[in-house]
């Protein structure tokens, strides 16, 4: 047992701090909020499973639903994409 890696040894709590670094922005009170804030999904998770008898996954969806929203409106304030209409292309050519 001793000198020997086990596969309970860590049920997924590295890829969940990244997600919560990456919510906090790397700050230690954003950590302490996304972290908080993924607890709950996983408690809302666990009380779902129990009482509806759902599977242990909708959590997970859930939080990489959360990040990827969170990804996407970074990706779209950092480049500023803004959808074109006919208007502005008229105004683009005087």
């Amino acid at each position: 047992a001793i000198g020997q890696l086990r596969e309970t040894i860590s049920p997924g709590y590295g890829f969940t701090a990244i997600i919560v670094a990456f919510l906090g922005r790397l700050n230690p009170i954003g950590a302490i909020v996304a972290g908080l804030i993924l607890a709950l999904t996983y408690l809302g998770g666990e009380s779902a499973q129990m009482s509806l008898g759902i599977s242990d996954k909708v959590a997970r969806v859930f939080q990489g639903m959360l990040l990827f929203f969170v990804l996407g409106c970074d990706t779209l304030i950092q480049y500023r994409i803004r959808l074109v209409t006919g208007r502005m292309k008229a105004e683009g050519a005087r």
